[in-house]
């Protein structure tokens, strides 16, 4: 049963950086969105140096194990997933989506010397696109 979030040491100071300038609260906050970014771009990347890792209680919030969850049923095609004894493999899946979204991130803002501000609000834009709030939750409906 896992107990902890790896965070890929690869990212250690774009996370802290990120904390550190108040665009994310917590380093929970960095890997959720970096985990939904890089699903959301199929970006699964596996790693195996971690930095600190992030006990699993803090990502108690409904938000956060919905996020987690979510990731690993659509991955594997099993809402089998949700079960207690599918945690360590809900983890990693999460962990690798994260590292794989951190790795955009980078790419697409820092490598590109943006403003983290502005880069992830033109980030988040263009992961938009014609997509509205109304198709999620039509989408939603009909799963």
């Amino acid at each position: 049963m896992a107990t902890r979030v790896r965070r890929p040491a690869e990212f250690e100071e774009m996370l802290s950086e990120l904390r550190d300038e108040g665009i994310f609260p917590t380093f929970k906050d960095v890997l959720v969105f970096a985990a939904a970014l890089g699903f959301r771009r199929g970006n699964r990347k596996p790693f195996q140096k971690s930095s600190e890792p992030i006990d699993l209680e803090v990502f108690r919030g409904d938000f956060d194990r919905t996020i987690m969850s979510m990731i690993a049923i659509e991955e594997n095609s099993d809402p089998k997933m949700l079960a207690p004894s599918n945690e360590a493999e809900r983890v990693l899946c999460f962990e690798e989506y994260a590292n794989g979204g951190l790795e955009i991130m980078k790419r697409e803002i820092s490598g590109g010397k943006q403003d983290w501000r502005e880069g992830l609000l033109s980030l988040i834009h263009r992961e938009e696109g014609d997509q509205t709030i109304l198709d999620d939750i039509t989408e939603l409906a009909n799963f």
